[in-house]
């Protein structure tokens, strides 16, 4: 067993005994259970709202493909291309760490796809930035009926953005 002290100016304070055999592992194991059920009620709250999410941001990828000179047909490539990109993202939204990373690797390929079609990072980060803003609305709005306070999921989708973010927008 250990059991640690800690001592701050004036007064002592003590720690719970731990086993060293494995007993902060049920402490992790709560966390990732609790990490896992946030990512599950992201899931269920936004995949019955995600075509409704990219087709408000239809409109600004019509204006951004205007500005890139590529009119309606760009718009529309941007929608083929982006909703079936959909289902990939929102699988990597719901898994663990591990399993997130190969998935928004593989869903890499479709803002490639983007790229190929004319998309210039400068174009495509600010309409993704604005379907998460709006996907964060939704989740505001709906946490509390998945059982969650709004700040905690709209803290652990944030936590998605950056990995969104990291391995897609910024690598491709």
């Amino acid at each position: 067993m250990d059991c640690g002290t800690l001592r701050q100016p004036g007064r002592l304070i003590v720690c719970a005994a731990l086993s060293d055999r494995g007993g902060l592992g049920g402490a992790r194991d709560l966390a990732y259970d609790r990490a896992s059920a946030r990512r599950q009620a992201l899931g269920r709250i936004l995949r019955p709202r995600a075509d409704a999410i990219q087709d408000s941001t239809l409109g600004h990828a019509y204006r951004a493909t205007n500005f890139l000179g590529h009119g309606a047909v760009g718009a529309k490539r941007w929608a083929s291309i982006s909703s079936g990109g959909l289902p990939k993202f929102l699988d990597a939204l719901e898994a663990d760490d591990a399993e997130r990373i190969v998935l928004l690797d593989q869903a890499g390929t479709f803002i490639t796809d983007l790229r190929s079609a004319g998309f210039q990072r400068f174009a495509v980060k600010p309409l993704v930035s604005l379907g998460f803003r709006l996907a964060l609305r939704e989740v505001a709005a709906h946490a509390e009926a998945e059982g969650f306070d709004p700040e905690e999921l709209e803290d652990e989708l944030r936590v998605f953005q950056r990995s969104f973010e990291a391995r897609i927008i910024y690598r491709s």
